[in-house]
């Protein structure tokens, strides 16, 4: 009878290692049937070197620039070398050149690294009377590096509108001033300041000469400001001119009229 026990004692210890053994197989089949199945597609390195726009940032403050960062991913095969950055802006489809960046272009992204470039170019002249697509999207970065290749991003350019929505000239009053009322829409979305307000090209106007006196803050949404502009305008009378209001952060507003 003991030996009968012992012998039923040993099949359960062997039928339990076997059951073991059998599902760590099964695992270990079932391990190797998924990544068979998925590890190609997912560790399969691009065969070029691909450039990665990681942020296009805007100065609300100073129109002047644009930061864009890129990555060269530390999967690439090789360094990069970035010879062009374009901009266009979508609203109106106008092309950019950026020839000026710092660090300058052309430059080397090495595997991995990353590099902000300032890039100079005055996006506050797209900006335009009309609010951005719903998307928010109005401004197409272009990175394009020596073997051809490149890398697009879409970005929102900040929406500030200088509305300059009369001018009037009074030659009962004088002919040598007249009004320019200017006003920072309430959809802007920062301050600006006014520095100074020409007419056609070429003809500046002293600060000393416009009431109230400049530089003048105005906010979003803010009342509209008559300016009283000191200008002799005697010998430009029945013809058209254009008014250009320019602020401090690089913003412009523009109307053209025909003076009496």
């Amino acid at each position: 009878m003991q030996l009968i026990h012992d012998v039923k004692g040993t099949s359960k210890i062997i039928l339990i290692f076997l059951l073991i053994v059998a599902f760590a197989v099964g695992a270990l089949l079932s391990y190797v049937w998924t990544m068979g199945f998925y590890a190609p597609n997912e560790f399969h390195l691009p065969s070029r070197t691909t450039t990665v726009i990681e942020s296009v940032a805007f100065n609300r403050q100073d129109a002047s620039f644009v930061n864009v960062t890129v990555l060269n991913p530390s999967y690439s095969p090789s360094n990069v070398t970035i010879s062009r950055i374009q901009a266009r802006t979508l609203d109106d489809n106008i092309l950019s050149e950026i020839t000026v960046t710092s660090p300058q272009i052309p430059y080397t992204l090495r595997i991995g690294e990353v590099q902000t470039f300032r890039c100079n170019w005055n996006w506050a002249n797209y900006t335009g009377i009309k609010l951005p697509p719903s998307s928010g999207k109005n401004v197409k970065i272009d990175i394009i590096t020596t073997d051809g290749f490149g890398e697009i991003a879409f970005a929102a350019k900040p929406l500030v509108v200088l509305s300059v929505t009369d001018a009037s000239f009074n030659s009962n009053i004088s002919l040598t001033s007249f009004n320019v009322t200017v006003q920072n829409i309430a959809a802007s979305v920062t301050y600006v300041n006014v520095t100074s307000i020409t007419v056609n090209v070429g003809e500046n106007i002293s600060t000393g000469a416009v009431t109230p006196s400049l530089p003048y803050g105005l906010a979003p949404g803010a009342s509209a400001v008559t300016f009283t502009v000191q200008w002799d305008w005697a010998t430009f009378r029945n013809q058209t001119v254009t008014i250009t209001v320019h602020t401090r952060q690089g913003y412009i507003g523009q109307l053209t009229t025909t003076t009496p």
